[in-house]
């Protein structure tokens, strides 16, 4: 093809492309797709028009591929006429598009696994994940995934960390239906997000839907894991830790605490624990930062958690810590340098 013939192609491009109204009805498709999704969620107090801006947010993303693709031809019509600065320009947006093209669509579902030895005399290896957030932008397809690669894991058993839901559908039972097909055994607690801090109020059917599907919830007791004890302790934020710390403190095991795995949400909550008490405390909550971005990650995780956790093992007085970075989002439905990991840990 000439140049002249290239130049020619990409202005009729860039004519199309340049189109507000195609603009206009893609932005009305995206808002007229939230505000029916939003009809379904299981809304938190601020209610179903917040959650319809979030649900048009994560359709609106798909302008994105010809946002991208406008600013392509356009940087190649002005290279073709010499107007480097206006190319620049193109270019420079075409490298935003293309930056948060990779943050919504290919990084959320690279699943990667790593393995991990705590060093503990547990004698098994668990898969931890945690912060699910199934509903507005984690959809029942990434869960089946998930599932699917935790079943070709050679594990013992599969700890959740919380944070199960974001504005998920009404129906939590057919929300987490795959979930039936994990071929391990499964423990988990609930997190921030499960228990309206924030979220809406769906602590106890979310617990009936886990439970039809085989998940046993831990929070307030004690469990066998290996040659150690698994105790399960509530979200910090929503007040659960100390009142299962208390529970837990009443009803006293005679397993050493370097035989105890604590498994939470928030990793805060092992400055909670008496000395000695756990050998390991497993928490997510952090997504890793979800968005790695120069000082502005450390600032959000430092506002997040007192420890200012992003993941992998921190030392606190009391015991130690292993953060995993989590498998889904909340908020925005964007993940940036931080892919989802399902954590193999050798007790």
């Amino acid at each position: 093809m000439s140049a002249e013939m290239t130049l020619r192609s990409s202005t009729r491009g860039v004519r199309t492309l340049n189109d507000w109204r195609l603009w206009a009805a893609g932005l009305v498709t995206a808002l007229a797709l939230g505000v029916i999704e939003a009809q379904s969620a299981w809304s938190p107090p601020l209610g179903k028009g917040f959650t319809a801006l979030k649900l048009a947010l994560y359709w609106a993303l798909w302008l994105l591929w010809p946002l991208a693709l406008l600013n392509l031809l356009r940087c190649i019509g002005h290279l073709a006429r010499g107007r480097r600065l206006h190319a620049l320009r193109a270019l420079a947006v075409l490298a935003i598009c293309t930056a948060l093209l990779w943050a919504r669509f290919w990084e959320p579902n690279q699943l990667r696994v790593r393995e991990s030895s705590l060093g503990t005399t547990c004698g098994v290896r668990v898969a931890l994940v945690s912060d699910l957030h199934i509903g507005l932008f984690t959809r029942r397809a990434q869960l089946e995934r998930l599932v699917a690669r935790l079943n070709a894991l050679d594990v013992d058993a599969v700890l959740v960390a919380g944070d199960w839901t974001y504005e998920p559908g009404r129906d939590l039972r057919a929300e987490f239906a795959p979930l039936a097909g994990l071929r391990h055994r499964v423990y988990g607690v609930l997190g921030n997000h499960d228990e309206e801090r924030p979220g809406p109020p769906l602590q106890k059917p979310l617990r009936e839907a886990l439970a039809a599907h085989k998940v046993q919830m831990v929070e307030a007791q004690r469990t066998s894991l290996g040659r150690c004890e698994l105790v399960g302790v509530g979200d910090l934020k929503a007040g659960a830790s100390e009142r299962d710390l208390a529970a837990l403190a009443k009803n006293p095991s005679k397993v050493p605490g370097a035989q105890r795995v604590v498994l939470t949400h928030n990793p805060d909550t092992g400055s909670l624990l008496a000395p000695n008490f756990a050998a390991i405390t497993l928490a997510g909550h952090t997504h890793g930062g979800q968005i790695d971005l120069p000082f502005a990650t450390d600032w959000l995780l430092a506002a997040t958690t007192a420890g200012a956790f992003r993941q992998g093992t921190y030392e606190l007085p009391a015991t130690r810590v292993f953060v995993t970075p989590g498998i889904g989002v909340d908020y925005l439905p964007l993940r940036f340098r931080v892919p989802p990991v399902i954590d193999v840990l050798v007790l």
